[in-house]
């Protein structure tokens, strides 16, 4: 076998094993083929990504770099080279790698967005605005870049489109809770999972978990489950859950829409962890929520704090929503839901700020 054919199997073998989710084993291929393939732009690619999803970042980055010395205009290597930088602390380096992606591939979406974010992180409310202007104007994800507009200019929506949080997570799977707890410093689903306990539930219980995510909160939660359902709309965070090993069955799906094909009473405890940022309005997902709980059912949430005063919600800059306390207790006293706990907390980091929120626990009583 020659030399090229070889490289050309073990890079294959390594591209499947990356979309697999085995990183470790895309590594061990594509380093076999970068050996026998030096010259070849997409090897190193794929291999920066097999080593960034490991969180090997200083390998990831010397990957992207040696793909870009190959083909320049690799839109996607400078695009990740940029995350890779910016997960690195190396801002102005990442804004940079960010426009040159945008430079090489106006019509690729992901560079908008992350440059967009990182511009809002430093405070550049109006490049962040030209951004996501010039990603529309590109006809980009238009429900994304829109709903990230409505949020620059303070717009009022009642809830997040799904095309947007699936472009949120579906890019970010594998790397999501690294970044989460490393980065944002995120801690929530071990918070929920001592406010339920505290309340001394039984064991054996059947159990909805709202945004799964990659299932942070399904692994602080599986000793108490009978049943465990795991719904998102993104359907790569779902497989990352799946290889937990703890859920019983998933969804891939919007929350209100999920609850609203449940049988009544069908549940001992829903839980919703970090996932009202994404929607604003949150009366009708409480009136499914007290339906499908069993009486002595409950729900445990976060919500984060408006950063101005509201009655109700507010579509934050950021593009996520916040609810107020307030708003939160009357629509749980329309529904019937009494409030079992209540705990002031720091729901992540976001740039050097620390964003408040609540958790709470809400019970259907019962009769």
């Amino acid at each position: 076998m020659t030399d090229a054919r070889a490289a050309a199997e073990q890079f294959d073998a390594g591209v499947q094993l990356l979309d697999e989710g085995d990183c470790a084993g895309a590594e061990r291929a594509l380093r076999r083929a970068a050996a026998l393939r030096p010259g070849h732009a997409q090897t190193h690619y794929k291999l920066a990504n097999a080593c960034k999803e490991q969180g090997k970042l200083a390998e990831a980055e010397r990957h992207y770099n040696a793909a870009l010395a190959l083909d320049p205009r690799h839109a996607e290597a400078c695009n990740n080279l940029g995350a890779t930088q910016q997960l690195l602390q190396r801002t102005q380096e990442a804004e940079a790698s960010y426009r040159r992606a945008i430079a090489a591939k106006p019509g690729l979406s992901q560079p908008y967005l992350n440059l967009g974010r990182l511009l809002q992180q430093t405070g550049r409310a109006g490049e962040m605005r030209a951004c996501y202007a010039q990603a529309l104007a590109q006809g980009l994800e238009a429900e994304v870049f829109r709903h990230l507009l409505d949020a620059a200019d303070g717009a009022s929506t009642a809830q997040a489109p799904p095309a947007y949080v699936r472009a949120t997570f579906d890019g970010f799977a594998q790397q999501f809770d690294r970044h989460l707890v490393d980065t944002l410093d995120y801690h929530i689903p071990e918070m929920l999972s001592r406010a339920v306990r505290a309340l001394a539930p039984p064991a054996q219980l059947e159990i909805l978990d709202l945004g799964c995510g990659t299932g942070l909160c399904g692994e602080q939660l599986r000793d108490l489950a009978r049943r465990l359902v795991g719904v998102d709309l993104a359907p790569k965070m779902i497989e990352v859950a799946r290889a937990r090993g703890c859920y019983s069955e998933f969804a891939v799906a919007e929350a209100g829409q999920y609850l609203a094909a449940q049988a009544q009473a069908s549940f001992d405890l829903v839980v919703a962890a970090d996932v009202l940022i994404y929607i604003g309005d949150i009366s009708a997902l409480m009136r499914e929520v007290a339906r499908v709980l069993r009486a002595g059912g409950l729900f445990a949430l976060s919500i984060e704090q408006p950063s101005r005063d509201c009655d109700s919600y507010r579509l934050e800059a950021s593009g996520r929503y916040a609810q107020s306390l307030a708003y939160v207790r009357r629509l749980a006293r329309e529904h019937g839901l009494a409030e079992r706990s209540c705990e002031e907390v720091v729901i992540r980091k976001h740039g050097t700020l620390a964003l408040p929120g609540q958790l709470l626990v809400l019970e259907r009583p019962s009769a």
